[in-house]
């Protein structure tokens, strides 16, 4: 009964930290606290969890020019978080699959799938909170667009490179054959010139049905006389190497045509490259005019007598440009809005709950020091 007298005692004490604190706890819920905005965009750019988690990773690089930009259009608050804040893009920017990521029993590739990105910002202007959800979204874009544009490039020069020495060594082969054929076509004709008293037999061939695979896929390109060849006369050995010398030059002459091409191809992807650092990125979809103008001038440029391999090559990098600048416009299919004001119940009861604990506080210190003073004042 002495403890409950207590308390009630002191009932002034905790009902005006309750009265205090929700006072200033409803004032902060009504007027400050910020309203989180949440988006959701379907994934029609190709993004999957380890792509997106690359992303987040480039997004602050390619931001950090962009300070006057920002600041321009009134989002140096956006420019700090993305800089300086390391988990804000992991907590704005969520890849949606549709599953939950956390179930073991799926696989890899499944969990890596995104269905859809959730962006999300906590604003108390709405307006604001829009500009800076437009820029993340097309941050997400143009960096994807970036990202893939310059992995393009740079693959396509590693395997233009590559392409390039197996078809010279390839040339080197094909003509090696072909002069090992010269030696041994004189030799027939020599053969054919001397005298010879034996008259020619006509052999006919038991060919098997037996399909044979050869091993060695290198020896195809070599000129060999058909099976049976050694059985037939001078002539008809003569007439079969001719004929395959005659395509093994035309192969040699596609291989040259396309040596030719391979290496427009990497004076174009040179000049490309250096027109892609040259691009200003202002946190949007990249112009990629510059680049299919530089296909262009190769197209229209003086005394250009190309081969058909070479017009090939040129259509098809112009054709990954124009498709590269296709998808870079796509990311605009956006769910509705939603506009959240979550926990201002729970935080103006945790308020009431402190306050009252607070002035509980208070009046238990309170009361011990009139007890101290009143026992060491006798």
């Amino acid at each position: 009964m002495e403890l409950f007298h207590f308390v009630i005692k002191g009932v002034r004490f905790w009902i005006g930290g309750v009265l205090i604190s929700g006072v200033f706890a409803l004032i902060y819920v009504l007027i400050l606290y910020p309203t989180i905005h949440r988006q959701q965009t379907l994934n029609d750019i190709g993004l999957t969890q380890e792509r997106l988690v690359l992303i987040r990773q480039m997004i602050p690089a390619m931001t950090a020019p962009l300070k006057s930009i920002m600041k321009a259009n009134q989002l140096e608050a956006l420019y700090e978080e993305i800089l300086k804040n390391p988990d804000f893009l992991d907590k704005t920017i969520i890849g949606l699959s549709g599953i939950d990521l956390k179930d073991r029993n799926n696989n890899k590739k499944v969990k890596n799938k995104i269905d859809s990105v959730r962006i999300q910002d906590k604003e108390k202007d709405k307006n604001q909170m829009h500009k800076e959800l437009v820029f993340i979204r097309n941050s997400i874009r143009g960096v994807s667009q970036y990202h893939a544009v310059k992995q393009y490039l740079d693959n396509e020069a590693r395997e233009s490179k590559l392409q390039l020495f197996t078809t010279e060594a390839q040339v080197n082969g094909q003509q090696l054959n072909y002069e090992r054929a010269e030696r041994q076509l004189q030799s027939y004709q020599e053969l054919q010139r001397q005298p010879n008293q034996q008259k020619d037999l006509q052999i006919i061939l038991n060919l098997s049905n037996n399909e044979e695979r050869i091993g060695d896929k290198g020896s195809l390109n070599s000129i060999t006389e058909f099976t049976g060849a050694k059985y037939l006369p001078l002539g008809n050995r003569i007439v079969a190497l001719k004929s395959e010398m005659a395509d093994q030059q035309e192969a040699i002459h596609i291989s040259h045509q396309q040596i030719k091409a391979l290496k427009l191809s990497q004076s174009v992807l040179r000049q490309l490259n250096d027109a892609f650092q040259s691009i200003d990125y202002r946190g949007n979809v990249i112009d990629l005019q510059p680049l299919i103008e530089v296909v262009h001038h190769f197209r229209e440029a003086v005394n250009s007598n190309y081969t058909l391999e070479e017009i090939a090559a040129l259509d098809n990098l112009e054709k990954n440009l124009i498709s590269f600048e296709r998808d870079g416009l796509k990311f605009n299919n956006n769910l509705p809005a939603i506009y959240e004001q979550k926990g201002r119940g729970f935080m103006l009861a945790l308020s009431l709950v402190l306050g009252a604990f607070f002035g509980f506080m208070l009046y238990v210190i309170q009361a011990l020091t009139n007890r101290y003073r009143i026992r060491y004042s006798k």
